[in-house]
């Protein structure tokens, strides 16, 4: 059997940009709320069981009629493992259920379509100079030194110096 090669290497930008199909405005906004109303709908689902599991372990703590109200309830470590992996398995759902809400939320509020998007704004975004110019670096450099100065650590050295060490 031939495996696919784990990380395939991103395209960078001197490379041929993918051809992406051009979405209409309502069919990008169609495709948005897409992910958000399914993460709306698996969110109401999840806390629909939720409750149900809850409401069903409160009914079975409840005495039965004819059993005496002194007597404590025992319940194994089998029985406590049980509900454990269930609360497990209900928190899981509900916090997937959840992240895919916020997925489509951000998806429609960042006006994103794809992952393809996202990548592209992101790298902007990171590729983007600075607004600091030289000045302030020095200032900021000098009022460190400063403090440095004043909890008593050394400042005379500079970094080369110390790995020769």
């Amino acid at each position: 059997m031939a495996y696919a090669p784990a990380m395939s290497p991103i395209p960078g930008p001197s490379s041929s940009p993918q051809t992406t199909p051009t979405l209409s405005p309502s069919q990008r906004k169609l495709k948005q709320l897409t992910l958000l109303f399914a993460g709306a709908g698996f969110m109401a689902a999840s806390v629909a069981v939720t409750r149900r599991a809850v409401i069903r372990r409160q009914v079975e703590s409840f005495p039965r009629f004819y059993s005496s109200n002194r007597a404590s309830i025992h319940i194994d470590s089998g029985e406590r493992s049980l509900m454990a992996v269930q609360a497990l398995g209900l928190a899981t759902l509900n916090v997937m259920s959840f992240g895919i809400l916020l997925t489509g939320g951000l998806s429609y509020s960042f006006d994103l379509c794809n992952l393809g998007e996202l990548r592209a704004r992101t790298q902007a975004a990171l590729r983007r100079p600075g607004n600091f110019s030289d000045e302030d670096e020095k200032e900021m450099e000098k009022m460190m030194g400063s403090i440095l100065d004043k909890l008593g650590m050394r400042t005379d050295e500079k970094p080369d110096e110390s790995e020769k060490k």
